[in-house]
């Protein structure tokens, strides 16, 4: 989770470097390319009940669909993650998307896995809800505010995260975290290379040192080792558990933020973030 949040303050550095389409391509294309060796050497399966060398397991239907849909998910996720820190500050978005993902990942695991609400539930959900509002000021009421700060994609990040996290527990029983991350990534990767390819927008020639430390950090760091564990620990312990995860990674998102890019944390950020986590732990404890 830390290393996410530092991947906000990587992101924002480079989000303006290049269009969204090319970023997300490249991240895409790296991670895949950091992804396979690993799987090569540790020989890990397709499918986490079998032994053999994964690329020579079938997927089962079941488990080949909610791969490919969670690939579009993550697609569409990373490209308006890129767009809406061209227009947003990296710390308080980190807030704002790692806050909602919880709730989203709940209210769609109550449709989706059939689990039932409770009273603390509803009061842990009404409490994320305050949160959100809180991030986004609502009480502002200036829709031009919002679009320019991209809030709008910010939400919609969240929405689609949680979507594919319930992707990676539904295909959790056929597929193995580390190739669902290496299939998801290489879909995605193939995807963009056509969009890109039809905006002539593929080159990342001249490049400096900082772009590419960047660019390694969310494509291996980010992308191919915290995200295959956070798959894991979807698969293990179910979507709406694991999502409550990523209440760790807004603190560390607003001290990078504030370390490396100068953005001085706002109080109604911190406060937003501390509501909504509140609501994660009443929606999680026993």
């Amino acid at each position: 989770m830390t290393i996410w949040g530092g991947s906000w303050v990587s992101a924002k550095a480079i989000a303006d470097t290049l269009p969204p389409e090319t970023l997300t391509f490249w991240r895409f294309l790296i991670t895949f390319l950091s992804l396979f060796p690993v799987l090569f050497f540790l020989k890990e399966p397709a499918h986490p009940r079998t032994k053999s060398f994964g690329v020579r397991v079938k997927l089962n239907r079941h488990g080949l669909a909610y791969t490919i849909l969670g690939s579009i998910f993550m697609g569409l996720y990373l490209y308006v993650f890129f767009k809406g820190l061209i227009y947003g500050f990296a710390g308080a978005a980190g807030v704002l998307v790692t806050t909602m993902i919880p709730i989203i990942t709940f209210v769609l695991s109550i449709f989706f896995f059939r689990r039932k609400m409770s009273a603390r539930d509803f009061l842990g959900l009404t409490l994320g809800v305050i949160g959100g509002g809180i991030l986004l000021q609502v009480w502002t009421l200036d829709l031009n505010k919002i679009f320019m700060h991209g809030n709008v994609y910010f939400l919609l990040g969240a929405v689609l995260w949680a979507l594919l996290t319930i992707c990676s527990q539904k295909a959790g029983d056929s597929v193995s975290p580390l190739f669902f991350n290496l299939f998801t990534s290489g879909f995605c990767a193939l995807l963009f290379f056509f969009i890109c390819l039809s905006h002539g927008a593929l080159s990342i020639a001249g490049k400096n040192q900082i772009f590419w430390f960047n660019m390694i950090y969310l494509s291996v760091i980010s992308s191919g080792l915290a995200t295959t564990i956070y798959f894991f620990a979807s698969s293990r312990l179910g979507s709406h558990k694991a999502s409550s995860f990523v209440f760790l990674v807004p603190s560390s998102a607003v001290i990078f933020s504030w370390l490396f890019l100068g953005e001085q944390p706002r109080v109604l950020t911190i406060a937003g973030g501390l509501v909504a986590a509140a609501a994660v732990y009443l929606i999680n404890m026993k």
